[in-house]
């Protein structure tokens, strides 16, 4: 069971079950873009969630922008290293945790249910708390940043964008770098 995530309401109430550990909210921007957001309340803190909830539907009109989309609509998970090991190893057969993991819908079976059109989602990015906090300490950049920055990068995973040969990973690279220097991030 989720319920529905405060400004700064980022821990359960004590009394609360195993179940209500996620919080849940819906982040929409200005142009009509939308983040569905789903946080391990005890992995992220306050500030950060407030930070990208801030920036992340931003960060989507200004992709939708860029790339002359319709304002999107993306499922966002916030989970902790733990749930990221066990969502990487189902889904790609490696138990570790990473920064970041898209998996772009399949808009044929979101339709069949007889879904509203402004309610499909491009798909679904998990990032794990820990390994953000980490490699941002590591990388001597503000957390903030960083999350900003794999959510863009996971966004980009989901309209199509890969990294896995060389052009279309230079490609991928020039147009993250654009992007975040429009919202004042360092490459």
């Amino acid at each position: 069971m989720t319920r529905k995530m405060h400004k700064g309401d980022a821990t359960p109430e004590p009394d609360s079950s195993e179940d209500e550990r996620f919080l849940s909210d819906e982040w929409p921007s200005e142009n009509g873009a939308s983040i569905d957001i789903t946080i391990v309340a005890a992995s992220w803190d306050a500030p950060l969630i407030d930070n990208l909830k801030a920036r992340g539907p931003a960060m989507l009109d200004l992709i939708a922008a860029r790339l002359t989309l319709d304002p999107q609509r993306v499922s966002l998970l916030l989970c902790n290293d733990k749930d990221m090991c066990a969502i990487n190893q189902t889904h790609r057969g490696v138990y570790k945790a990473t920064n970041v993991l898209s998996f772009p819908a399949d808009h044929e079976m979101q339709r069949a249910g007889d879904m509203p059109a402004d309610e499909v989602t491009i798909g679904d990015i998990a990032i794990a708390a820990e390994t953000v906090i980490r490699e941002s300490n590591d990388a001597g950049i503000a957390a903030g940043d960083h999350l900003l920055h794999l959510f863009t990068h996971g966004v980009l995973h989901l309209l199509g964008y890969d990294h896995q040969e060389d052009s279309p990973a230079e490609e991928m690279e020039e147009l993250e770098i654009e992007l975040l220097a429009q919202m004042n991030i360092a490459n």
